[in-house]
């Protein structure tokens, strides 16, 4: 049972976590007010997920990565970035009952839909100019995605499918009413045309398909289905469109490992892909864009070294297999998070093959709470008011 003082610095970080769909400044603030109210409310018993160890790992290959880079004053960034690791722990220690679980996926899958709607509009009008001008740059499945709040199409189709895979096992617990977000999202998350994204949207519908029942099912892939076979023009376009990502994301990738080839223990350096990489392409062609190599693993062992993919590459597995583990143990009314998080874990994984998501801030915060809500549950007895007030003392 959680202590009543706590329920506001619970409200702060739950804050901090849907403000990322809208803005990173101010998730980033209020992740700042959660943790100082955390801090002044001396928690007691203080609980440490069991991926703590080898994200402490990844931090400290990390530092090492950037005291040997040539560089280290430019990947300052990547240091300062271990402040976000903080919502992992603000969210095992806080949403510690069912209740405060329903209460944030249902936050968070609210704030989605509202995004998601900005997104659709923003969709609907540049497909009208696209029809204008029929310019590629105003082509709003190639260059002109819709971007809701964010400045970039990919943190905004990243956020919305790890929502969307959060809330597919959610649906257990919150009802029929809450499938028109879920739509409202799924709509955005097909009609973002991010092939990364459609990829990690499948794999964590498919992880908990066995988990969920069949009606759940088919109530959450039926919008899909529908909006996808209303737009399968504007999908086939996107899909056959000769555009340079495909040949682009491999020119990367050889780049990339020719980087880990001549920098194996501690790579190239923090933020320095950009730097090193004309170094290391194949040709003289450069891909339009070479700021980070389009692959979560290939990233990290690239600009990090071959020490810090291992902690990376260990950090995801015991998400797994403590998840898993957690799976088989879990009660009734907190099984769903557990199915939540594997779920957005998954689609996370899968669009990290084709996308460096783990370096995106937003995403990041957002997969660290909804991964993290399980290990707050699990520890504590999944009962609430397990103890009625109206009993009646026995009289010897």
């Amino acid at each position: 049972m959680p202590r009543s003082g706590d329920s506001w610095v619970f409200v702060l970080t739950l804050m901090a976590a849907a403000a990322v769909l809208v803005s990173i400044a101010g998730a980033e603030t209020l992740l700042a007010m959660a943790c100082l109210a955390w801090i002044v409310q001396r928690p007691r018993p203080f609980v440490l997920p069991s991926y703590i160890v080898p994200l402490c790992v990844f931090m400290a290959a990390t530092i090492l990565s950037l005291a040997t880079s040539p560089q280290p004053e430019i990947g300052m960034g990547a240091v300062r970035k271990f402040v976000l690791f903080t919502m992992g722990l603000l969210a095992a220690n806080l949403v510690t009952t069912p209740s405060r679980a329903r209460t944030s996926l249902g936050v968070l899958l609210v704030v989605a839909a509202a995004t998601s709607i900005r997104a659709l509009i923003q969709f609907a009008v540049g497909y009208v100019h696209f029809l204008s001008t029929h310019s590629v740059a105003d082509d709003p499945t190639v260059l002109a995605r819709m971007t809701g709040f964010m400045g970039h199409w990919m943190t905004f189709s990243g956020e919305q499918l790890l929502v969307w895979c959060a809330a597919v096992p959610a649906m257990l617990i919150l009802g029929r009413r809450w499938l028109i977000p879920l739509g409202i999202v799924g709509a955005a998350l097909v009609l973002s045309f991010t092939r990364s994204v459609w990829l990690g949207a499948f794999g964590g519908f498919v992880v908990v398909a066995l988990s969920v029942p069949r009606k759940v099912l088919i109530s959450v892939a039926l919008p899909i289905a529908l909006i996808g076979i209303g737009s399968s023009g504007l999908i086939y376009h996107r899909l056959s469109f000769p555009d340079s990502g495909r040949s682009g994301r491999f020119e990367l990738w050889i780049g990339g490992a020719r980087m880990i080839q001549n920098h194996p223990l501690f790579g190239v350096g923090p933020e320095r892909i950009q730097t090193e990489f004309p170094r290391f392409a194949r040709t003289r062609s450069l891909p339009p864009y070479y700021g980070h190599l389009e692959n979560n693993l290939v990233q990290l062992a690239a600009e990090r070294g071959l020490i810090c993919l291992a902690a990376f590459l260990w950090l995801i597995f015991e998400l797994y297999a403590s998840l898993i583990e957690m799976l088989k143990t879990a009660a009734t009314d907190t099984r769903w998070t557990v199915l939540s998080a594997l779920s957005a874990l998954t689609g996370f994984v899968i669009a990290g093959f084709f996308s460096y998501n783990f370096g995106d801030s937003e995403v990041l915060l957002l997969l660290l709470f909804i991964v993290s809500l399980p290990y707050g549950l699990i520890r504590t007895v999944p009962i609430e008011n397990s103890c009625p007030a109206d009993l009646i003392p026995v009289q010897n």
